[in-house]
């Protein structure tokens, strides 16, 4: 019985959720979609899948307003295609999607909910079958049956199926989903390895007889000049960005499919990541050349009114986002925040000076600061994302944000108004006379040599014996040494990830390091220091960060039940309201959030950002 209502038999299983999630999209709460909750999809690498979430609750989503406790099927492309990029869009009570197949650089439209019923619930697209022909290839006479085609929805796809004899046996092979391991019998009901259809056959046949037919899910190829790359919806227009002699931007009508225009970019560019700006405009990411594009539509949609604006990089850009909001004093911003290829940062353009933002003054380089890992994706939040430590008067403040995650399994989030990381409720610290926990011991003189007598002294307002750079990332967590040089009568500064330091210390000078990330102040007596005398200390970056979901929410990696992230895609940002919406003494309660797709790990983990915690898994 339960097999019968999830929509499976024990002949092919139930399907996997998640093969190598590599991108996601939502639609929020509105009357154009018809569910009543923010939605989201997360598209497989691996398995040519999208899958429908609830984001609210934190679960599968159901479609079914008769059996809330069923999940809606996946939407299906064919198993042997490399899904990208994902974009959804929703008008009327419709909802289409839109990806690609990066292998075979193809562009696609899913429809999903194509009208609603008079109770207003979804209505999808019934999968259909092609009569079968057959193919009598030698002329022998043969003439065998396939009858009782059977599709499922969440396991069909649209594409053409080829059942054929050589001599031996039968093959069945979808042109999507493949060859089918699974050997059809005469005689004997047949289920495609992945529950994709279902016929009986019968009769004899000979070498090379073989029978047709298609099925159709209302899944569309568009067959483009070159490679689709990126894409991103509007909500009112889908832009694609496409690899070719003369690389360009396409718009298209989501619902139609009708392709509105194109938009050139420069010679010799390569389209990748593309962004959201405002006022309608497009970012552009450029995967070879060191440059992003912001495209202007003075006419919303209208490829023959737009404009291309090129602005140089430090590097090849992998993704870039923009945001806005305001500034601690009270002006309004709007910046681009581009990830150069390789080079383990987020750097900062001010969009309306035309100026990079020199997130570290103590560093020479106007750049931002080391991340320690390259970027994989960026987004921005929706909204205002609540900080992690208070004010000095208790408040928390509340900031646009940039969600960012890296290679090595991170997830992190930047402050939009500084370009800083958003620290933890801690912040950086190092030694601190109040509360010298385990592995930040105090720094005393390790003393090598002759009887010496020197100190880091602590500051006396703050306890702290070394003070960090308060832009969340600069100082990285690592273990430093200062070790006394009596030919340059000074210290030497070493950080075991920021290598040698170029500045020496001295006594009774307040030190700072190369790039600012450390502060502190030796004070020699007599004796003095002599060669070989060190200090040694150890600092946290104080940088929120997730590398796992929390399921069990102990704030600790449980063994045995959760595990840390391996290669997380792009993140998507989204947000919904929950409790009171406002309206005499009732606070308007907007939670920020984001769905991160971990390909390695085959899940989706929701992150709630203004609490700084992951506290969702979708498997």
């Amino acid at each position: 019985m339960i097999l019968f209502l999830l929509g499976c038999s024990e002949e092919f299983g139930i399907p996997l959720h998640f093969e190598g999630p590599v991108s996601a999209a939502w639609l929020a709460e509105s009357d154009d979609q018809p569910f009543q909750t923010p939605v989201g999809f997360v598209a497989n690498s691996r398995s040519g899948t999208i899958v429908p979430l609830n984001l609210k609750e934190g679960r599968l989503l159901s479609d079914d307003g008769m059996a809330s406790f069923l999940r809606a099927s996946l939407l299906t492309t064919g198993r042997t295609r490399q899904l990208g990029e994902l974009a959804a869009f929703a008008d009327a009570g419709l909802v289409q999607l839109w990806t690609t197949d990066v292998y075979r650089a193809e562009l696609i439209s899913v429809p999903y909910v194509v009208g609603v019923d008079d109770d207003g619930a979804p209505e999808e697209f019934e999968p259909a079958a092609g009569e079968p022909g057959f193919f009598d290839e030698d002329g022998s006479g043969d003439s065998p049956t396939l009858t009782g085609v059977k599709l499922r929805s969440g396991f069909t796809t649209t594409e053409t199926w080829s059942i054929e004899f050589d001599g031996e046996r039968w093959w069945a092979k979808g042109s999507l989903s493949g060859t089918q391991e699974r050997q059809p019998e005469s005689g004997e009901s047949f289920v495609s390895d992945h529950g994709e259809i279902e016929f009986t056959l019968n009769g004899e046949a000979t070498a090379g007889d073989r029978f047709e037919f298609t099925t159709d899910t209302g899944v569309k190829v568009y067959t483009l000049d070159g490679r689709p790359t990126g894409l991103h919806g509007d909500g009112t227009f889908l832009y694609v960005g496409v690899e070719s002699a003369t690389p360009l931007i396409g718009v298209v009508d989501p619902f139609s499919g009708e392709w509105l225009g194109s938009v050139a970019l420069p010679e010799g560019a390569h389209p990748w990541r593309l962004a959201a700006g405002p006022d309608g405009s497009v970012l552009v990411g450029d995967a070879r050349s060191a440059a992003f594009y912001v495209i202007r539509f003075p006419t919303p949609g209208d490829a023959a009114t737009a404009t291309v604006e090129t602005v140089a990089t430090a590097a090849p850009v992998i993704d870039l986002v923009w945001q806005t909001g305001t500034l601690a004093d009270g002006a309004a911003f709007s910046r681009i925040f581009v990830a150069p290829v390789a080079l383990q940062r987020v750097d900062v353009y001010d969009a309306a000076t035309g100026t990079w933002v020199d997130v570290n003054p103590a560093d020479a380089e106007v750049a931002g600061f080391n991340l320690g890992s390259p970027v994989s994706g960026l987004a921005a939040s929706v909204g205002t994302v609540a900080m992690q430590q208070e004010t000095d008067w208790g408040a928390v403040p509340e900031v646009p944000a940039i969600v960012v995650s890296t290679q090595d399994g991170f997830t992190l989030m930047l402050d939009a108004t500084t370009g800083c990381g958003v620290p933890t409720e801690i912040g950086p610290h190092g030694p601190n006379l109040a509360s010298v926990s385990e592995g930040y011991y105090w720094a005393s003189l390790n003393d090598v040599g002759a009887t010496s007598d020197a100190i880091i002294t602590a500051d006396p307002a703050t306890g702290e014996q070394i003070t960090l750079s308060q832009c969340a990332g600069v100082a990285r967590s690592e273990s430093w040494t200062v070790t006394y040089n009596s030919a340059t009568a000074g210290w030497q500064v070493e950080g075991s990830l920021s290598g040698v330091q170029a500045a020496t210390a001295f006594d009774g000078q307040r030190y700072l390091s190369d790039n600012g990330a450390i502060s502190f102040l030796i004070n020699a007596f007599s004796p003095p220091p002599t060669d070989g005398d060190s200090f040694s200390f150890y600092i946290d970056r104080g940088l929120l960060g997730w590398y796992f979901t929390d399921q069990n929410g102990d704030g600790a990696l449980t063994a045995g039940g959760e595990s840390t992230w391996q290669a997380p895609a792009r993140p998507m940002t989204f947000s919904y309201m929950a409790g009171p919406t406002g309206g005499g003494w009732d606070q308007v309660d907007v939670k920020e959030m984001a769905v991160l797709p971990v390909q390695n790990n085959d899940e989706a983990s929701r992150l709630y950002l203004d609490s700084g915690k992951s506290e969702v898994n979708w498997e």
